[in-house]
């Protein structure tokens, strides 16, 4: 391990020795009553939330010739919809990986094995709890979150280290030669389809958003890198188009968004997400500290042996994070990670898709390799309101000598991409 990596994650060479000695096979007095070991140690699901009504519904009237369809309930809510497909989701996760971790695919699982931790919001909460209520129906599983406004696992600024706004601009700006509405000619076909969708075309009087200049400022979480103006509305209406789809509406954007026209829209909010929170400066500062904590729960899985500055316990086996779009795209920057799910655009993260960690065993003579996915239900699927089975992409981590990656090999991975000054004990 560097000599400035955290401190609180225990060394490479200390740790492989664990995982070995952990991976060995034990010695018991009666060696036939010795339950197998499961194939699968420990697997550590990053999800963003499931369906939700818009945060700011009014925002986005002036880019619409027709009024937006109206939501029941508080903005930015679960939806009944949204807690179903989760509950589908938690579901499948248990089908998917109960014998794998030794848990099996019905009934309560063993006390402490399931770790669900959400976000403060509505929205994470109700997930993690429709997750674990299809995980394990009818068993109680615990919900943690914390107690006050904000969690610093999933929004660690400002609190923990200091952002340098110079930078964070400068991140986000040298993407795009300076001036980010260069963007609205490089994707003029989807900006063209969301204006058509829109209605805004001239003699309407509503407003085009290739008419907004686009903008950076740092109005970001500890004064990181936000994006304002026509990119951003892009972005929000793509977002805002999605829930209609997914959600099960009859009519989606006014009769004229179909699943093609919606992908093509959903280009721009993957763009926008990846130019403010998936460029290396604003991934490390608010991302490090999640995925610190995702790479010692991996470590846990693998020595059996707690590790100092996480809460996950180290006899864990399904451990799942509710979180945002945001973790995902951040993530992805961190570890320049990519994927396409059929049927949806390029590096979407659309409700409920996760990066899922699987940690596997040990076989003789080496040492648990992590296998990396991005699971998701299709926007189809979603509509119907059956997500039963998701779909699942492999996803390459830059640095592992394959998909299937070992342990040491992450470990170093992480640590070298995340910057310790943005991690704190959890």
């Amino acid at each position: 391990m560097h000599n400035r990596g955290v401190k609180h994650l225990i060394s490479i060479a200390s740790f492989f020795a664990l995982a070995l000695s952990a991976a060995a096979p034990a010695v018991a007095a009666d060696a036939g009553s010795a339950a197998p070991a499961p194939a699968i140690p420990m697997v550590v699901v990053v999800s963003r939330h499931g369906v939700r009504s818009p945060t700011h519904p009014a925002e986005l009237q002036p880019y619409a010739r027709q009024p937006w369809a109206t939501w029941t309930g508080h903005p930015g809510d679960l939806t009944a919809h949204g807690a179903l497909l989760m509950r589908q989701f938690g579901a499948s996760y248990r089908r998917q990986y109960g014998d794998a971790l030794g848990i099996g695919t019905r009934g309560c699982p063993p006390a402490g094995s399931i770790f669900i931790w959400a976000d403060v919001d509505q929205r994470t909460r109700a997930t993690a709890e429709a997750v674990a209520n299809g995980f394990a129906p009818g068993c109680g599983v615990a919900v943690g979150h914390a107690s006050g406004d904000s969690d610093p696992l999933f929004d660690p600024l400002p609190g923990i280290g200091t952002v340098d706004a110079a930078t964070a601009k400068a991140a986000v700006l040298g993407t795009a030669g300076g001036d980010l509405s260069q963007f609205y000619e490089a994707d003029a076909s989807a900006f063209a389809t969301m204006e058509r969708v829109l209605g805004c075309a001239p003699p309407a009087a509503c407003k085009t958003i290739v008419s907004v200049p686009t903008t950076v400022v740092n109005k970001g979480d500890g004064g990181l890198a936000s994006i304002k103006g026509g990119l951003d509305a892009a972005a929000d209406v793509a977002e805002n188009l999605l829930l209609e789809y997914v959600e099960g509406r009859p009519t989606v954007g006014w009769g004229r968004v179909d699943r093609a026209t919606l992908v093509q829209m959903l280009s721009l909010h993957v763009l926008n997400k990846r130019l403010e929170h998936g460029n290396r400066y604003t991934a490390r500062a608010h991302a490090s500290n999640i995925m610190a904590h995702v790479l010692q729960t991996l470590q846990e899985g693998a020595s059996g042996h707690a590790v100092e500055g996480t809460r996950v316990p180290p006899h864990s086996r399904f451990v799942f994070f509710a979180g945002h779009d945001t973790q995902l795209s951040e993530l992805a920057g961190l570890l320049g990670l990519n994927w396409l799910v059929s049927g949806d655009a390029y590096n979407d993260t659309p409700p409920g898709s996760a990066l899922v960690f699987e940690l596997h065993a040990a076989s003789a003579g080496a040492e648990p390799f992590v296998r990396t996915f991005l699971a998701e239900q299709s926007l189809d699927d979603m509509r119907a309101g059956h997500g039963e089975r998701p779909s699942r992409v492999p996803v390459y981590v830059p640095g592992c000598p394959a998909l299937d990656c070992p342990i040491s090999d992450f470990a170093h991975v992480v640590e070298g991409a995340i910057d310790p000054s943005f991690v704190a004990p959890w």
